[in-house]
């Protein structure tokens, strides 16, 4: 500390001496070049007084000698000082050269624009400051009337102020460097003096940090301190009250810290002993629903199933599906419910009893999905909801019927052909709006195809960098997956994902099911956006294969399954059975012969109140059932002409025929009612 304080005190005070020399020697400058600029003005106006008689034309460089002799003895009288004069030139009042004491010299433009500046102004001469202390004036000779008559230019040099600092530079020396050497001891005894209690109060400061007290040396000096007068007595004696403060202060504090240690232990055990039986819980929870997700997937010989699911946490809000239902047909089905944790894993135990139970009421799934919706509305506080895929394989007849309840769409995968989503079906989440009615959609399944479903968990997985796996990736794994059994494909799957994650956390439940049709035989594909691209709620679409004598059966049994779910006796309808067998032969033989392959057929039916409506679509050359060739029923069979009677009959025995040409397609609809039915049929 005293080190310190001496060494700013010399610093401020070695500032002080410089900057005083500093400053004296500027004045000293600047007083020498005042001294210097008045000098030459008084020469030059004494010359220019002592030529005002001189014939300035005849002027000799004997007599501007004199005058220059003349000048420097009096400039000596008068300053005191050596002042050595150079030269004196005289110009007449053109402004030229008259005379000089130096006639090799020619004369400057400067030096004659002085002169013309000294006779053109008024009183007072022109003064410059020219190098190595050397001054010039120049002034006007004037007549009695002020009138110009000429000007001399007079340059000396002045040294006096040089040769005082030459003088008594030594002196200035010894003294700078003694008064420096007394300002130094006076500021380190001062520094030791003023530093001596604040290194005492140091001392004893970090003896209290360290938990101890002052040393008695230490604390003795300190309280001599105190008792004196001024700003160190009373540091000192507050230092001292406050260093008595802290010893009791850390006693009452360590007393505390005692009992709050006690409290803490206790409440850590505690905690412990709840983390403990929350963890249990949470074990048990997730046994329960290891056991509620199904193990044993239904085994058949027509088809083949595999599912996994994992949650991010110990339980989760995915779940998936897969059952027999009592009609005989395959259901299966994979859900997401939003958010994670207990409330979620509750959802998703509800919402996959209640489909399946749904599924087994309802052999079709648009109403299983409805009623499911219904009844999670009104069983949902937390204002969850579920995206879902639900679908149902007919074994028998090789059709996938399934409703997307706002789900990623599933890939199918037909053999020797990449992956294609599954159009969806327009249908929202679960457990968000009561009522809603579910549009369901039919498709074809190839033998050997296979389908992947999933939830967001796959292709959001993260890698360590933040990556997502993304469905790309996805896609092109199941490309080269084509053709592998349920399990190899999903196992495959699953071991990309790992490897993609590495030790990267899981953000998400992971779920996915792969499935694979062996029986049936189909060979179109379901091709959306046809016609009315969404038809609207409680239509059953089918997508009919251009085979006759695979699709009549199909047709047949997607009539009766109509039938059967909205309450008609299948023999009410078996004029719509007659009607699309007609139009469907119609379409393959006439509008398609020898490439049928390229046939795009499709049938949609729904109930309006106590009226079926068909409607039939194919993408066939434009024609109109309606103006087929009428046939004379009253004529021998070998004299009608070929065509036209079935058709005949579907425009006379139905409520309603109408035909229209829609996006190059031919869309015709049938309208019958119960009462006519029942007509038919008396």
């Amino acid at each position: 500390m005293a080190g310190r304080i001496v060494g700013m005190i010399s610093v401020l005070t070695l500032a002080g001496v410089i900057t005083s020399a500093v400053v004296l020697l500027l004045l000293a400058l600047d007083s020498e070049d005042d001294t210097g600029r008045k000098s030459a003005e008084v020469f030059a106006e004494a010359v220019a007084r002592s030529l005002l008689d001189a014939d300035l034309a005849s002027l000799s460089e004997e007599e501007v000698d004199a005058l220059i002799r003349l000048n420097a003895s009096s400039a000596a009288d008068v300053e005191g000082e050596a002042v050595e004069l150079d030269n004196i030139w005289v110009f007449n009042v053109q402004a030229r050269l008259a005379a000089s004491s130096d006639g090799s010299r020619p004369i400057s433009r400067t030096e004659v624009a002085s002169a013309r500046e000294a006779m053109e102004g008024g009183d007072g001469a022109v003064v410059e400051a020219l190098t190595e202390g050397r001054y010039a004036g120049t002034a006007a000779i004037r007549a009695e009337d002020g009138s110009p008559l000429g000007a001399v230019r007079v340059e000396f040099t002045s040294n006096h102020i040089g040769n005082h600092f030459d003088l008594y530079r030594a002196e200035y020396l010894i003294g700078v460097i003694a008064l420096l050497l007394v300002l130094v001891l006076a500021s380190w005894f001062l520094a030791k003096r003023l530093a001596r209690p604040i290194g005492l109060m140091v001392r004893a400061a970090r003896a209290v940090e360290d938990g101890q007290q002052p040393e008695p040396s230490v604390a003795a000096s300190l309280r001599n301190t105190s008792l004196t007068r001024d700003e160190y007595g009373e540091l000192a004696g507050v230092f001292l009250d406050m260093a008595r403060e802290v010893g009791a202060r850390e006693i009452r504090l360590n007393a505390i810290v005692e009992e709050r240690t006690v409290e803490l232990s206790e409440k850590n055990q505690a905690l412990e002993d709840a983390q403990r039986e929350i963890r249990n819980d949470l074990e048990m929870a997730h046994s329960v629903q290891a056991a509620l997700v199904p193990s044993d997937l239904p085994e058949d010989p027509r088809a083949g199933v595999a599912a996994f699911m994992t949650p991010a946490l110990d339980v989760g809000g995915d779940f998936y599906d897969a059952f027999i239902t009592e009609h005989g047909r395959l259901a299966f089905a994979i859900a997401d419910v939003s958010g994670k944790g207990v409330a979620s894993a509750l959802m998703m135990a509800v919402g996959r009893a209640l489909l399946r139970s749904a599924a087994n009421q309802h052999p079709d799934p648009s109403l299983a999905v409805a009623e499911t919706n219904d009844q999670l509305c009104s069983m949902n506080p937390k204002e969850l909801f579920i995206t879902a895929f639900f679908g149902v394989i007919d074994l028998e007849l090789g059709t996938l019927t399934y409703v997307n309840a706002g789900h990623d769409p599933p890939y199918l995968m037909r053999p020797n052909e990449g992956p294609e989503m599954i159009p969806m079906t327009g249908g929202i989440a679960l457990g968000v709006l009561p009522e809603l009615n579910y549009t369901e959609t039919t498709i074809p399944l190839d033998e050997g195809a296979s389908m992947f479903l999933y939830t967001d968990g796959i292709t959001e997985a993260e890698d360590s960098a933040g990556q997502q796996f993304g469905r790309e990736r996805l896609e092109e794994k199941l490309a080269s997956l084509n053709g592998e059994g349920p399990q190899e494909l999903m196992e495959s799957v699953l071991s990309d994902l790992r490897t993609f994650s590495g030790d990267a956390k899981q953000f998400d439940d992971i779920t996915c099911m792969a499935l694979q049709f062996v029986g049936g035989a189909v060979e179109e594909t379901f091709i959306p956006g046809r016609g009315e691209t969404h038809l609207a709620s409680g239509w059953r679409r089918m997508v009919v294969q251009p085979t006759l004598e695979t699709s009549l059966p199909r047709v047949a049994a997607f009539v009766e399954r109509f039938a059967e779910t909205e309450g008609f006796d299948p023999m009410e309808l078996y004029r719509i059975n007659l009607a699309l067998d007609e139009l469907f032969t119609n379409t393959i033989e006439h509008g398609f012969p020898g490439r049928e392959n390229e046939a795009d057929i499709s049938i949609a039916m729904r109930r309006e109140g106590e009226t079926i409506v068909v409607r039939y679509e194919d993408n066939g050359p434009a024609f109109n059932p309606l103006e087929a060739t009428e046939q004379d029923t009253e004529l021998d069979l070998l004299e009608r002409p070929i065509g036209g009677l079935g058709l005949q009959l579907i425009a006379s025995t139905f409520d309603a025929v109408n035909y229209e040409r829609i996006d190059d397609r031919n869309v015709t609809t049938l309208r019958q009612s119960r009462a006519t039915s029942e007509d038919d049929s008396d």
